[in-house]
């Protein structure tokens, strides 16, 4: 069964190859860190200008257990009650601010078991009930980084000129054909091929064993694909833009590009990088990771967006 629905995704991938050019301005995506840090700062204080933000840190199964995982400390420090958290995302939504939940790949995605679950498809829908039917939140957003097996032949990796990295981030894992049936699960709940209107974003670096696969066989089913280009050039990411472009034909409109606050090392290159129009024209956006931990740096790169326009 998963070699025919393998030979089903090589096909589908076939057909949807060349992925829709998204119109509009900038998107500037902050991700906000729940786990305390400058505590003060809500969700609600979000500034305008910012499309879209991500939730991170805090796990979409905590909202399920929240006796387990009470507000207050972990990964739930930035609030002190569910109810407080939610009310500000509400508020966020009010003034035309997507909210997305930030999903983690995991291991147990090359076992089609992702998260415990019995299968990918039962998974899917569990999240598209937690995420959107019981918190009405407007997506999710992959985390493609972590551990697991990876290819038994490791392949060869591209030429800096090529693709803007030097080699594999080895920590990462391949994508399967187990894996690949995690994301064609969710791809029927959120995203462009589903048809609700809930987004669909990966967030990882090109130098993932995964990212070639997931470009192929996915490339239309994502609204908009995160590079965790941190403390990178401009020339840099322009040869990463030029990787997707050219290798997995993904429109420059549907990469945002990511910068990162706290370490105080890169301000300047990512306001440049804020500015920049990559030769094969407008990118899709810029994130923030971590947008709440330094107010100062995050809305700088905000500001510089914005200005671009």
């Amino acid at each position: 069964m998963r070699i025919l629905f393998y030979s089903f995704l090589i096909t589908a991938a076939a057909i949807f190859n060349c992925s829709a050019q998204v119109t509009g301005r900038q998107k500037f995506i902050a991700y906000y860190i729940t786990d305390g840090r400058n505590a003060s700062f809500k969700l609600r204080d979000i500034p305008d200008g910012v499309d879209m933000v991500i939730l991170f840190g805090v796990k979409y199964w905590q909202y399920q257990d929240t006796l387990k995982y009470p507000a207050g400390q972990g990964m739930m420090g930035s609030y002190k009650s569910y109810g407080a958290y939610f009310k500000d995302i509400k508020a966020l939504q009010k003034r035309g601010i997507a909210v997305l939940q930030n999903v983690d790949d995991a291991a147990n995605w090359q076992q089609a078991k992702p998260d415990g679950y019995a299968n990918p498809e039962v998974w899917a829908s569990n999240l598209q009930k937690i995420l959107v039917e019981q918190y009405h939140l407007d997506g999710i957003s992959l985390d493609i980084e972590h551990s697991g097996k990876a290819p038994d032949l490791i392949p060869s990796f591209p030429r800096f000129e090529e693709i803007g990295y030097h080699g594999w981030y080895k920590g990462a894992m391949e994508a399967n054909p187990n894996f690949l049936s995690c994301i064609a699960a969710l791809t029927k709940y959120f995203g462009p091929r589903s048809g609700t209107k809930k987004q669909l974003q990966t967030a990882s670096g090109l130098d993932i064993y995964s990212w070639d696969k997931i470009a192929t066989h996915f490339g239309d089913a994502f609204d908009y694909f995160q590079i965790q280009s941190y403390d990178r050039s401009v020339s840099t990411c322009q040869l990463m833009m030029n990787y997707v472009f050219n290798v997995n034909k993904i429109p420059a409109s549907k990469m945002i590009f990511g910068a990162y606050p706290e370490g105080h090392k890169s301000l300047l290159s990512d306001i440049a990088l804020a500015k920049w129009k990559p030769v094969q024209g407008v990118k899709g956006g810029i994130m923030v990771y971590t947008f709440n931990s330094d107010l100062s740096y995050s809305n700088a790169v905000l500001k510089a967006l914005r200005a671009a326009e």
